[in-house]
């Protein structure tokens, strides 16, 4: 486990049951975006490409930040975001919206695209193409090449990657290393397992004896230690006489 802090851009983690890439400190928090698509849906039942109408919003704020409690993040750890919904136009009529789980918007794409992990699924933004009632269902997305483009907004099958922006301090699981420390807590576990069983074993018998039975636990451990190795020696030269 480490502070998120500690990460570099670009890092990998895990958190509420989801692998996040690290994009930046920002204050006392950091910009993270999932690092694969966490479900496909689309940006608004309604075609809305506002994204403070959007029903996706609702479920990202409601029930897909309720999992990643119920996976063990704290709801306390994510922090309010502010996104600008600038249209890819240039209109500013849907000024910003403040979120605990959001989405990436064009500008962020753009800014973290080199640590940003290429997927296969096509992925919203949040970036309306236009404000225009004329064009009030077309939402940016991302391409699985990387490229930035649009569609509509009630397309239920292009990809979701949360964006948040978690407390820096908070502890997170780094995908590998845990592994191995969770290992080396279980070689642990078993030492004094196997301490307790020994002491156990010793108590019915007079300490007198103890020394003396230890002594030979350990010369039969190494005696079946050696007779392992020296049966391994003769099967690899029985192969190698073989061959």
């Amino acid at each position: 486990m480490k502070k998120l802090a500690e990460l570099k851009p670009g890092d990998r983690f895990m958190y509420g049951g989801v692998e996040w890439v690290k994009f930046d400190d920002i204050g006392a928090g950091t910009l993270c975006l999932a690092a694969e698509p966490v479900f496909l849906r689309a940006f608004d039942e309604e075609n809305c490409n506002d994204w403070r109408k959007s029903s996706l919003r609702r479920e990202l704020n409601g029930a897909f930040l309720d999992a990643l409690v119920a996976e063990g993040a704290d709801r306390a750890a994510f922090l309010d975001w502010e996104s600008d919904l600038t249209a890819d136009d240039g209109m500013t009529d849907y000024g910003t919206a403040t979120d605990k789980i959001a989405l990436r918007s064009d500008a962020l794409c753009r800014k973290y695209r080199e640590i940003t992990p290429p997927v296969d699924e096509w992925c919203w933004n949040l970036t309306p193409w236009t404000c225009d009632a004329s064009n009030s269902g077309s939402v940016r997305d991302v391409s699985s090449s990387g490229a930035l483009t649009w569609n509509d907004a009630y397309i239920g099958y292009w990809g979701l990657r949360p964006l948040c922006y978690p407390k820096s301090v908070i502890l997170v699981s780094i995908p590998g290393e845990d592994d191995e420390e969770e290992q080396a807590a279980r070689r642990e576990e078993m030492k004094l397992e196997a301490v307790d069983a020994l002491m156990s074993a010793l108590n019915d018998y007079p300490p007198y004896l103890w020394g003396d039975a230890l002594g030979a636990v350990v010369a039969a451990l190494f005696q079946s230690k050696q007779d392992a190795e020296e049966i391994a020696q003769e099967e690899a030269d029985k192969k190698a006489a073989e061959g």
